[in-house]
C-alpha cells in the first residue's frame, strides 16, 4: 500500500499477465520527448543500396527472480531515434527477429509527447510487425560479402536479454558481422545480445573491445524504483565482461563510444548523438561526399 501511495508500485499491464514500470519508474526512466534532433548533414545523402539490419526481440516477458512477469521488449525511443537518422541519411533498414515472430515493441516506452518518433514509428510499423527470420537468413546463406547489409543494431530494452543471448544463429550473425569488416551499432540493453556464440565459436568476436551500456548497477537499484517488478536473474555487464568486452562507463550520461566499428551507446539519452555519429561512420566507409 505504501508503495502504491509513493507510486513506486510496479503497474500491472491492462492486457496481459506481466508488469509495467512504476509511475516513478516511468517517470525517471522513460522520456515523453526523446532527444532527436533532425540534421541534413552537411547536405550529404546516400543514395545506394546499403541497407542497416535491425535485429529485434519477438519475446515479452522476462521473468524476475521473484516470479513476477516484467512486460518487456525494445525500447520504442532506443529503436526509432538513430534508425530516424540514418533514414533521414539516405539508409533503409529492416528488422529481424529470431523466427520472423513480430517484433516486440515496449509501448509504454514510448516517448507520448514527441511527434516526429511516433510518427516514424507508425510509417515504419509495418517493418516490425512482419520482420525477416534470421533463423531463414541464416539457412538460405544471404550473408557473405555481397550481402547489402553494411552494419547491424540491436536497439535497446531489456527485451534484448530475452532469446537473442541464447541463440546460435545471433552467435553466426555476429560473426558474420565482425569477419566481413561490418559495423555493429548497439545501445543501453541492446548489447545483451553481444554474448550470443555460433556454435563452432571458441571465442566472442568482440573479446577485447570497449563499449559503454546501462550499467549494471543501475538495473540493481530499479527494484526499489518500481520500475522492475523484481530483480533480474542476470546482468548485462557482468555477462559481456565474461566474454571479454569491457563495459567502459558506469555511470548514465549519454555516452557513445567507438572501438574500430563497434558503436554503442549508454541509454536513451545516448540515442540522438549514436544516430549522427553511426551515420558520419557508414558515409566515411562508403565514400558518400
Amino acid at each position: 500500500m505504501i508503495k502504491k501511495i509513493f507510486g513506486i508500485a510496479p503497474t500491472k499491464e491492462k492486457n496481459g499477465s506481466g508488469y509495467i514500470p512504476s509511475p516513478l519508474g516511468r517517470k525517471f526512466g522513460v522520456d515523453k520527448v526523446s532527444g532527436y534532433k533532425a540534421t541534413n548533414f552537411g547536405g550529404k545523402k546516400y543514395t545506394g543500396e546499403k541497407k542497416v539490419l535491425v535485429l529485434c526481440t519477438e519475446e515479452r516477458y522476462f521473468k524476475m527472480t521473484n516470479g513476477k512477469q516484467f512486460s518487456t521488449g525494445n525500447n520504442v525511443q532506443e529503436t526509432m531515434v538513430p534508425l530516424m537518422h540514418l533514414v533521414n541519411a539516405g539508409f533503409d533498414f529492416e528488422v529481424v527477429t529470431p523466427t520472423g515472430k513480430p517484433a516486440i515493441l515496449e509501448e509504454w516506452s514510448v516517448p507520448i509527447k514527441d511527434e516526429p518518433v511516433i510518427k516514424f514509428r507508425r510509417e515504419n510499423q509495418s517493418k516490425f510487425s512482419k520482420p525477416l527470420s534470421l533463423k531463414k537468413l541464416i539457412d538460405s546463406k544471404e550473408l557473405n560479402e555481397a550481402s547489402h547489409y553494411i552494419a547491424l543494431f540491436l536497439p535497446g530494452g531489456h527485451g534484448s536479454m530475452l532469446g537473442l543471448p541464447e541463440d546460435e544463429n545471433v552467435g553466426t550473425l555476429l560473426q558474420w558481422i565482425k569477419e566481413s569488416d561490418r559495423f555493429l551499432v548497439a545501445v543501453c540493453h541492446g548489447p545483451a545480445a553481444m554474448i550470443a556464440r555460433d556454435k563452432n565459436s571458441k571465442q566472442n568476436p568482440y573479446s577485447g573491445y570497449k563499449m559503454v551500456a546501462f550499467p549494471d548497477k543501475f538495473d540493481k537499484q530499479s527494484p526499489s524504483l518500481g520500475y522492475l517488478p523484481g530483480q533480474l536473474p542476470w546482468f548485462q555487464c557482468e555477462a559481456l565482461e565474461k566474454e571479454g568486452i569491457t563495459v567502459i562507463n558506469d555511470k548514465i550520461t549519454g555516452a557513445t563510444h567507438i572501438d574500430r566499428k563497434l558503436i554503442s551507446g549508454d541509454s536513451p539519452k545516448a540515442c540522438d548523438e549514436l544516430g549522427k555519429i553511426t551515420v558520419d561512420a557508414l558515409f566515411k566507409e562508403l565514400n558518400v561526399n
